[in-house]
């Protein structure tokens, strides 16, 4: 009798394409569960400049709230450090961060960023009745530029001494500000009383009441004025003279 047979060799095909179909889904799997992890940003290291980083944007000299903006879109944080001063950025804006702006950063990423004092400030001391030279070294410890010296009379601050600053003592002003002094030149010049006619007595007493004092008295003799009257005097009336200066009389003898 004669018996069909399978062609030699049709049998071993089945195993080979379970083993391909077994691969192939393998593989497929493999790539969606690694697509999975890369989109959670568990495989970041594989592309360090991938969607996980973005680009740290410059929020130096805006506002708080600008620099709010400016992170927001990039989903990065901000943290604000202590203030510090600078001389060139406003009070209350950003004077520095951290990373710096052009870096990259992961999503979530805090940057830290210093809030500016403005420039830094000190106090004008109080150098009433100082010598200026020694009231300039006082000015240049604290940071402060000494200016023009301007002269002003005073009856309280002798004259060469400081009797006071512009700006003010107690004022505060940023380092490096520019402080003038003010020098005495002595007490206000008044003016001499007429004294010619006068009792020696009423001389004196209106001498008082003008901050003068009675200097030296002399005798003379004028047929112009009546005796034991003042018939000359030093200074002249109507001129001025230092608060506290002594006025010379001649008495009709």
């Amino acid at each position: 009798m004669y018996e069909e047979r399978e062609p030699r060799g049709r049998g071993r095909g089945h195993p080979v394409l379970a083993a391909f179909l077994t691969s192939l889904i393998t593989t497929a799997g493999l790539f969606a569960a690694l697509t999975i992890a890369d989109g959670r940003g568990l495989l970041a290291f594989l592309h360090p400049h991938g969607p996980a980083d973005v680009e740290v944007p410059s929020i130096t000299g805006v506002t708080v709230d600008q620099a709010r903006e400016l992170l927001r879109p990039r989903d990065l944080l901000l943290t604000l450090q202590a203030e510090r001063p600078d001389p060139t950025v406003p009070a209350g804006s950003i004077a520095g961060q951290v990373p710096l702006a052009g870096s990259r950063a992961a999503r979530a990423t805090a940057v830290l960023a210093f809030v500016s004092s403005g420039a830094s400030a000190t106090t004008v001391p109080s150098l009433a009745g100082y010598q200026p030279d020694d009231a300039v070294e006082q000015l240049r410890t604290r940071k402060l530029v000494p200016g023009r010296r301007r002269e002003e009379a005073s009856d309280s601050v002798a004259a060469g001494l400081v009797i006071g600053t512009e700006p003010p003592s107690g004022q505060t002003v940023a380092t490096n500000a520019t402080v003038a002094l003010v020098v005495s030149k002595g007490p206000t010049p008044r003016l001499v009383p007429k004294l010619l006619g006068m009792q020696l007595g009423k001389a004196k007493k209106l001498i008082a009441e003008a901050g003068f004092k009675l200097g030296t008295t002399k005798v003379g003799s004028s047929d112009r004025y009546d005796d034991e009257t003042i018939i000359k005097q030093e200074p002249a009336e109507a001129s001025v003279a230092a608060p506290g200066s002594a006025i010379n009389v001649v008495v009709n003898d």
